[in-house]
């Protein structure tokens, strides 16, 4: 699909040396001096200066969804310290896997050394704690834990540099369904607590895993509505509304993109 400029056709033509379809040169001939033709070709660009930065504010933030996957990693390890807790290994071993399908993206973001060798430990740890929820040993399950907390950590201290890598090949759709509803449900809880903040990062997180849907199958209609469902999210968290009802509103998008993917899927 191309891309379309959302800035004003008559700003664009201001810059472009155009103000109401009139060259600017001949609009500068009604004015009385030269100046005045100066206050207006500054003008024009002024105003192209204002709306360019507005726009460029309102683009999602490469640190924000950084910052945001690793605050969802966050939270899902603590998940799956709740669940070891009631002793639901099945749990624990979901939230591990969820928690793969997260460092997957995070990896994605930079392929310096640093960056790498730091999100592979999460990796490795996930793997860890999901082999050891699978052989239902608390022991290994909480010193797992314990290793893969301390590796999210270490990581988030960094930032990604270099070039940005690919995505993998897309995960087991089951599992990425379950990731994206466990990343729903907190959304969700977040927003009945007050905690917006919280709730856009859950959004950009929800945008971000829909780009594995995507990769999922190469189907016109599959893509189409994984796009629908991301540009859903990325809306959410990129709301400049601050009261938890006026985003609940917005994330009913979110949720009626994903029941109309389902509903269509399921017909076929």
């Amino acid at each position: 699909m191309k891309s379309r400029c959302s800035i004003p056709v008559e700003t664009r033509r201001a810059a472009q040396g155009f103000i109401h379809g009139r060259p600017l040169l001949q609009f500068a001939g009604h004015c009385d001096s030269n100046i005045a033709m100066r206050y207006h070709m500054l003008l024009g660009l002024l105003v192209l200066g204002v709306m360019s930065s507005s726009l460029s504010a309102a683009e999602p933030d490469v640190g924000q969804k950084t910052a945001a996957l690793h605050a969802a990693l966050a939270k899902n390890i603590g998940h799956a310290r709740e669940w070891l807790e009631q002793g639901d290994y099945k749990s624990v071993a979901q939230s591990a896997a969820g928690l793969q399908l997260l460092t997957d993206l995070l990896k994605a973001r930079g392929d310096d050394a640093a960056w790498q060798a730091a999100v592979g430990s999460i990796v490795s740890a996930a793997g860890e704690a999901q082999n050891a929820a699978r052989g239902e040993d608390p022991a290994k399950c909480k010193a797992a834990l314990a290793v893969l907390e301390k590796a999210a950590t270490a990581a988030a201290a960094l930032k990604p540099k270099g070039q940005p890598q690919s995505l993998p090949k897309a995960p087991a759709l089951r599992s990425l369904m379950l990731t994206m509803d466990a990343i729903q449900a907190d959304a969700k809880v977040a927003l009945l607590t007050g905690d917006v903040p919280a709730a856009k990062n859950q959004a950009y997180v929800l945008a971000e895993l829909a780009q594995l849907v995507s990769n999922s199958r190469n189907t016109e209609q599959w893509s189409s509505l994984a796009g629908d469902f991301a540009s859903a999210a990325t809306a959410v968290a990129t709301s400049t509304e601050t009261d938890p009802k006026a985003v609940r509103q917005v994330f009913r998008g979110v949720a009626q993109r994903c029941d109309g993917c389902h509903e269509k899927n399921r017909m076929r």
